[in-house]
């Protein structure tokens, strides 16, 4: 007697009944993570938090993705997912398709294309946040702020759809998505020290790649871009408000009004009295 013929298709993944408020949020850390090809019964969001990872993608092309990536696979999408280190972290974010075509119709966008595109400084920022928060599909009933960032996480994944896709043949490529994350923590606190010695690990590189692929982007290391960023918003507040020049120096983390003066005088040949006194008048 034959055997019953296997099923066709990629395994389906069941999501969508445990789906009470739109979107779930999984995180992972688990060692070695990979995956056969699978399929979900609803919209997912790949989001890699730390460690490098291989994705074939629903159309066979293998993609290659870091933090400062993420991807959209629809409802049905077969795909596969392996980390290329040992350790990895990411969040895998379950969203109802109904809900998903929503946050992407109030960004103007129809009909994507699937796939790997660049992130947002938010939302690393969600992610991490979500990460700390340790949702899972078999939690008790999470908190509204657990609620909040999910919901947050999904609109700025929406509005990211824009972005153009992360192709195989390079375009797009993850050193210039880190610096782009280092260059929005830096702006974010611009009074705090540089922030590469919990901005490397984070992102399983060492100091000195983040710096070198920092100059690969902007031409600039991450000092001087910091530098640089500190001057223009003290001169910013030197021209629009009548703080003390040591007040602007402490805001932009410098100690001392004769160190920002300096700076000023290396920059623009100004001092903060010429600055001021090509204020417009109010």
């Amino acid at each position: 007697m034959p055997s019953p013929a296997a099923p066709s298709g990629p395994r389906i993944s069941a999501f969508a009944d445990r789906l009470a408020h739109k979107a779930t949020p999984v995180a992972s850390t688990l060692d070695g993570y990979a995956t056969t090809p699978h399929a979900h019964d609803c919209d997912m969001l790949f989001v890699p938090l730390a460690g490098r990872f291989d994705v074939i993608d629903p159309r066979g092309d293998a993609l290659q993705s870091s933090p400062g990536h993420f991807l959209w696979f629809a409802a049905g999408a077969a795909h596969a997912t392996s980390a290329m280190t040992l350790r990895q972290t990411h969040l895998a974010v379950y969203v109802d398709s109904e809900f998903w075509d929503t946050a992407l119709r109030a960004h103007g966008i129809a009909k994507p294309a699937q796939g790997l595109r660049a992130g947002s400084g938010a939302l690393n920022l969600l992610s991490h946040r979500l990460l700390d928060m340790a949702g899972t599909p078999s939690a008790p009933e999470p908190s509204m702020a657990h609620v909040a960032h999910c919901g947050a996480l999904v609109m700025e994944a929406a509005r990211l759809m824009a972005n153009p896709l992360v192709h195989p043949d390079g375009r797009g490529t993850p050193g210039a998505v880190i610096a782009a994350l280092l260059a929005s923590d830096i702006e974010a606190e611009l009074a705090a020290p540089l922030p590469l010695e919990a901005f490397a690990p984070r992102h399983r590189l060492s100091r000195r790649q983040v710096e070198r692929l920092f100059r690969a982007a902007y031409g600039l290391s991450p000092l001087e871009f910091q530098q640089q960023r500190r001057l223009e918003r003290a001169r910013h507040l030197l021209q629009n408000t009548d703080e003390s020049v040591l007040s602007v120096a402490q805001q932009v983390g410098w100690a001392s009004g004769a160190y920002l003066t300096r700076m000023l005088g290396k920059a623009w040949a100004t001092t903060a009295g010429e600055l001021r006194a090509r204020r417009p008048p109010a």
